[in-house]
This record gives C-alpha cells, sequence and structure tokens, in this order.
C-alpha cells in the first residue's frame, strides 16, 4: 500500500504563498515560512472596500471600525455611537476573506474588537505516488481588541492587541502581537498624518518550525476638502508601508465625495509585480454605507473583489 505522504499538506499549502507572491501583495508565505522569512502573510491583505479602493493608503484616513486593522488611533475619530463594519472578499484561486468589526465609546476613547478569516475550499491530499487519498482543510483567522482615544488638541493615540492562528491540516501555528498606532488631525487645515507599528511580538512554530511575525511599519498623509457649499468633497491620500522582508511599497488614492450619499474612488499602488490599480464605490443611505472596490490582479489570476456593508447606530 502507497504510504502517505505527510508533507503533501504543506506542500499544498504552499499553493497559498505561491498566490499571494504572484498577486505581488505578499513576499513571505503561509505560516510555515521559510528560515527567516515572516509568517502569517494573510496578515498583509488590506480590509473594508472603501480603503482598497482606495489603493490600500489608508493609515491616516481609517475612522472606523476597520481602523484595527489599518491604524488603531483611527478608532478615536470613530462614530461616537457604536458602529458595526462587515467586508466578504472573493479574492484569486478560491481562496476567500470575512471580515467583521465593531466599535463603540469606552471611558474618555473608543473600544473596538474585529474579527478575520481567510480560507480556501479543501486541497487535495496524494500520496508518493500521486494518488489521491482524501482531503484536508487550510485557513488563517485573526481575532483583535483596540482602543483608541485623543489625547492631545488634533492628536489620537491607539493600541491593540490581536491572537492569530493558521491550521494546515491538523497542524497549527498560533501567536499574539500588538500594534501601536498615532494621528495628527492638524487644525482648520483638513490635513491629516498618520503612523502605526504592526505585527510586534515573538516568534511563531509551526510544526518544528520557528518564524517572526510580519512586523509592518506604515507611515501617510491625507486631505480633505469641501468643494463649496454644494456638500461635495474630494479626499486625496498616500501611505509609505514596510513589511519584514518586503521591499518598501507606496500607496495613493483619490475619493470624490458627491452630496454625502455617493463615493467614487480610484487608488495606485507602486512596488507591486502584479497590482497597480483599484477602484471602488460607496453609498450611504441613513445610517447604512454600502461599499464596493475591485483590483485587477495580473499573471491571469484575475480580479478580487470587496463588498462591504456598515452602520452607525
Amino acid at each position: 500500500m502507497p504510504r502517505a505522504n505527510r508533507s503533501t499538506p504543506r506542500r499544498s499549502a504552499g499553493l497559498f504563498a505561491i498566490a499571494l507572491v504572484l498577486a505581488g501583495s505578499l513576499a513571505a508565505g503561509s505560516a510555515h515560512a521559510a528560515v527567516g522569512e515572516a509568517g502569517f502573510a494573510f496578515l498583509k491583505v488590506g480590509v473594508g472596500a472603501r480603503a482598497m479602493g482606495l489603493g490600500s493608503a489608508f493609515v491616516a484616513v481609517a475612522d472606523d471600525p476597520t481602523a484595527l486593522h489599518w491604524n488603531p488611533a483611527g478608532l478615536a475619530a470613530a462614530h461616537k455611537g457604536v458602529a458595526v463594519t462587515a467586508m466578504h472578499n472573493e479574492w484569486i484561486e478560491d481562496f476567500r476573506q470575512e471580515y467583521a468589526a465593531i466599535s463603540g465609546p469606552v471611558g474618555p476613547g473608543t473600544a473596538g474588537a474585529s474579527f478575520t478569516g481567510f480560507y480556501t475550499s479543501e486541497l487535495e491530499r496524494r500520496d508518493d505516488t500521486g494518488v489521491l487519498i482524501g482531503h484536508f482543510g487550510f485557513n488563517d483567522i485573526a481575532a483583535t481588541l483596540g482602543y483608541g482615544a485623543t489625547v492631545a488638541r488634533g492628536f489620537d493615540a491607539g493600541a491593540s492587541v490581536r491572537y492569530i492562528r493558521e491550521m494546515i491540516d491538523s497542524e497549527d501555528a498560533t501567536s499574539v502581537a500588538i500594534d501601536l498606532g498615532g494621528r495628527y488631525r492638524v487644525p482648520d487645515t483638513g490635513l491629516s498624518l498618520g503612523a502605526a507599528l504592526q505585527n510586534v511580538g515573538g516568534e511563531a512554530t509551526f510544526v518544528s518550525e520557528s518564524f517572526p511575525l510580519p512586523r509592518t511599519i506604515r507611515a501617510g498623509a491625507a486631505y480633505r476638502h469641501a468643494l463649496g457649499a454644494s456638500g461635495n468633497s474630494a479626499l486625496l491620500t498616500t501611505e509609505y508601508r514596510k513589511a519584514r522582508g518586503d521591499d518598501g511599497k507606496f500607496h495613493v488614492g483619490g475619493e470624490f465625495g458627491f452630496r454625502d450619499w455617493l463615493a467614487l474612488r480610484a487608488g495606485a499602488k507602486f512596488g507591486y509585480d502584479d497590482q497597480d490599480l483599484s477602484f471602488g464605490m460607496g453609498v450611504v443611505r441613513g445610517v447604512i454605507r454600502f461599499d464596493y472596490a475591485i483590483l485587477p490582479i495580473g499573471s491571469n489570476l484575475g480580479s478580487s473583489h470587496f463588498f462591504s456593508i456598515g452602520a452607525n447606530l
């Protein structure tokens, strides 16, 4: 009887790493990264259709529960009541992403919680001769708690803690990371400056291999300007990002807001192999907001579609 190849799940899960590299967004693999490479690559995939439509240039803009992903300081500028958001991402090669977050006032600031899951359909398990002998699963999850508050005129600060787990077949890797962020809103100018240090923590272990977290530094600026008394507005945002093991990346995005109920967006990324442009739109009806973004991806991988719904209660 052929011997089952126990390394097959790990090689097959490497399809995830290949897809990420081809997409041009992530240089590291999944949890079982090569020696010296960062793991938990799914943490580099952005959340929120609005942010993705803006070219992922969101560190100086984040003002809703998705700030838990981009910059925890942004929680301070979130809706002063309870705000909720949910997102579905049809990514590439049958990979999908789900995200949900909630924020609300606690003490002098705003607290938030989020959950994200990244998964695909079952992968094939084969023996040494290539015969199909079963299937196995692959999924990533991250749960985050954070808090942000205004600590001085125009200056917001925030922090969060994140539990991370990746499971491949019956093996898994877990870790805990922290994020720190700050944002300065220059009074009476429409200009804001933001920065965040993310995924700071010790090494994790998958089977017998240890690897570091994808520590990331983000810094950027955003400028919002009201277009006369019409209720229209324009937003321009930029972000520089450097993740462990990756070259620095530059992001830029723009948004035109029409009378507080319609938004049209476009963005660009620089330093990626197979990503450059993104497009999106948003519609507000009462306390409900719908957002959509599309990211064309090269190497014949198709496009990634982000759908978000949010509410300020």
